[in-house]
């Protein structure tokens, strides 16, 4: 884990750091880890705090204490043996896989990285992007690499790659990788992306219009417009449909929901 005091998001992640790029490369993952306010996920981190001290106190007190929405969890002897058993006896094998895709994703990176400036791509990233992949394969105890595990291996690389470039060409390479990601789960997190940069917009107006009028902002409801989000989807070039995107159990769990009446899109504050 490397550490800085201040991460400049203007900056590449190499000048952040103060590395040289040949010991960039021998990292499979870069994640940039930076301290943001940000309503949705600040809620979701007190709630996650909090969960974890009253699962910690129903045990200790040999207490039956479950959230709503919580599922079921693996006991941890099970688990063990579990990634033992994959760690020991599964060796996944590359078959079948679109060989295609992987040498345009390569090519693409590369030039991206010379373009911007920002981490190297060589080989070794081609080599991580498969142990990943295996790695994928190996949970479920596959014989076989599939494509979905690549593509679960691609997302990973893509958002360590375009996570760790200066903020102003985050999202056009956001745009110009879209295509590379194929499952609906990777489209919701960019569609999650653009809409917390929203809800943050929304909850600074809400927070300035309380002060000016000494209003309390417990249970704060916090309101996105419809065609302000669907804008915000076409410069990602998503040209799905958003109601799959409405109706999702994410969508639900991560306290919105949508006004069919006024078209807006609600954030509930648990306060």
């Amino acid at each position: 884990m490397l550490c800085c005091t201040r991460y400049d998001s203007g900056a590449t992640f190499a000048d952040n750091v103060e590395l040289t790029d040949p010991i960039l490369q021998r990292f499979d993952i870069l994640c940039v880890l930076q301290d943001i306010v940000d309503p949705l996920l600040d809620e979701q981190l007190a709630a996650h705090v909090i969960g974890s001290h009253r699962h910690a106190m129903c045990l200790q007190g040999n207490q039956t204490c479950k959230s709503p929405n919580a599922a079921e969890p693996l006991p941890q002897d099970f688990l063990r043996k579990y990634l033992t058993h994959a760690r020991d006896t599964c060796e996944p094998r590359l078959h079948s896989i679109d060989q295609n895709k992987i040498s345009r994703l390569y090519a693409d990176l590369r030039r991206e990285s010379v373009t911007c400036g920002g981490v190297p791509i060589a080989v070794r990233h081609l080599e991580s992007l498969m142990r990943m992949a295996e790695a994928h394969a190996k949970m479920s105890l596959r014989e076989y690499v599939r494509d979905d595990d690549v593509d679960a291996a691609i997302t990973v690389l893509l958002c360590s790659f375009v996570g760790a470039q200066k903020f102003s060409v985050r999202k056009s390479l956001e745009r110009g990788f879209r295509k590379y990601l194929t499952r609906s789960g990777d489209f919701f997190h960019l569609l999650f992306h653009a809409l917390r940069s929203l809800l943050r917009e929304a909850q600074t107006y809400a927070t300035l219009r309380a002060q000016q009028r000494g209003i309390d902002l417990t249970g704060l409801v916090l309101k996105v417009l419809k065609d302000d989000f669907e804008a915000k989807a076409r410069e990602l070039s998503y040209t799905g449909s958003l109601e799959e995107f409405y109706q999702s159990e994410s969508f639900r769990q991560q306290g919105f929901s949508f006004d069919d009446q006024r078209l807006n899109i609600l954030w509930f504050s648990s306060d």
